[in-house]
């Protein structure tokens, strides 16, 4: 999907890809790849044992358009290595 404006893309990984901030995901992520995201269930209310683990709320407002490729290569380098160890 191509938005149109704001300031974040939503991501779904497969479900057995956990995003939260205890997952592989998210440690490979900021300690291996140096590039964060937001799990996806901070954008979502009610009870938290309820809520959605596999997608990921992805800010590009105060990248460049070089900073956007580099930390979106470094995301799929950091997915690519998690879903290959499911």
């Amino acid at each position: 999907v191509h938005p149109h404006g704001g300031l974040y893309v939503w991501m779904t990984l497969p479900e057995a890809c956990a995003t939260s901030l205890d997952s592989p995901l998210f440690r490979t992520s900021v300690e291996k790849h140096q590039v964060m995201y937001v799990p996806g269930e901070f954008s979502f209310g009610g009870d938290a044992k309820t809520r959605p683990r596999h997608q990921m709320r992805l800010s590009f407002g105060v990248q460049t358009e070089a900073g956007i490729d580099l930390g979106m290569s470094r995301l799929a380098a950091a997915v690519r290595e998690t879903l290959a160890g499911i």
